[in-house]
């Protein structure tokens, strides 16, 4: 009870501020009014927080396996990883749905909740934060897997 209430009477975290930014930014763009806002910050949410740590760490962790076990894509018998990853990908998106949705849900029909979050500044804290993961989770760490792989 007493985490539940410092969670509504405390700052939002990191992740929920994100979500603020990008729901502001949304309402400001006329791109898309409550629902639709709601969705594409929430969308966006999960993409930086949920799949491109992802991408990292598969990116790395598969590095890793191909290094100390080269023939572990041959051991596949010619079938394609697509559809693993594919479920892997779709499981992913569901249980960021589920995890970041349920903490994010009560912003769904308020539509003064980002006002807080509309400012210049908000948009360019935003701007870099999407920016910093997506060159590290999406950049520099499958570049480093790349790089494992290249070296003797």
């Amino acid at each position: 009870m007493r985490t539940e209430r410092k969670r509504k009477l405390g700052r939002p975290g990191p992740i929920t501020r994100y979500f603020l930014r990008r729901l502001a930014q949304a309402q400001r763009d006329g791109r898309g009014r409550g629902s639709r806002a709601y969705t594409r910050a929430l969308a966006e949410v999960i993409a930086l927080f949920v799949l491109m740590p992802s991408i990292a760490l598969f990116s790395i962790a598969a590095g890793v396996c191909l290094k100390v076990q080269p023939g572990l894509l041959a051991a596949a018998h010619g079938r394609s990883p697509l559809g693993g990853l594919l479920l892997v990908t779709f499981s992913l998106v569901l249980l960021g749905h589920i995890g970041v949705g349920h903490r994010l849900r009560r912003f769904r029909r308020d539509p003064t909740a980002a006002h807080g979050f509309d400012s210049d500044r908000d948009r360019e804290i935003a701007f870099w934060q999407k920016l910093i993961v997506t060159a590290l989770c999406g950049v520099a760490a499958p570049l480093c897997a790349v790089l494992m792989l290249a070296s003797p």
